[in-house]
């Protein structure tokens, strides 16, 4: 006995009746010459770099990490130097690029540790993983606190948007 099969295309309707999902936009290709041509490799590296297969994902996702922000938001200040109050942010991409946030001045003792965090957001973007989802999502400056000997100390949330 012979069934009757419909062949179906990605843009019919599925076997069931019910609309066949909707396609995705193709993904635009990642633009290997600007990126060569803006860290200065030769030829060679650019070859060795594409033939391993951390640092091509890691650069394949350079715009993702580019559109989210790391933001670090203080959570407690004492005797901060640079004047970080509860409520104030820091921005970095999560690609390592300082955004700002929302004082004119960034202080390079509270700025140095975000890069642990940009760099584990760039991890877990290039994983296909959410980067809000660190577990490490908070940090203190770099300078030991008053009570240590330093001046003082602020800490930070971190939050990825």
């Amino acid at each position: 006995m012979e069934k009757d099969i419909e062949a179906k295309s990605p843009d019919n309707d599925s076997a069931d009746g019910a609309p066949a999902p909707a396609q995705q936009p193709a993904k635009k290709p990642f633009p290997w010459d600007k990126f060569q041509k803006n860290m200065g490799y030769t030829d060679a590296e650019m070859a060795e770099f594409r033939a391993d297969p951390h640092r091509r994902k890691a650069a394949e996702v350079l715009g993702e990490a580019n559109r989210r922000t790391v933001v670090a938001r203080v959570v407690a200040s004492h005797g901060c130097a640079a004047g970080y109050q509860i409520g104030d942010t820091i921005e970095v991409s999560a690609a390592g690029l300082i955004k700002g946030g929302s004082r004119p001045h960034n202080c390079i003792y509270a700025v140095a540790p975000m890069t642990l965090h940009a760099v584990m957001a760039h991890d877990r973007i290039a994983d296909g993983r959410d980067p809000g989802e660190m577990w490490w999502n908070a940090f203190s400056c770099q300078d030991s606190g008053f009570c240590a000997g330093g001046w003082g100390q602020v800490s930070f949330k971190i939050e990825v948007v």
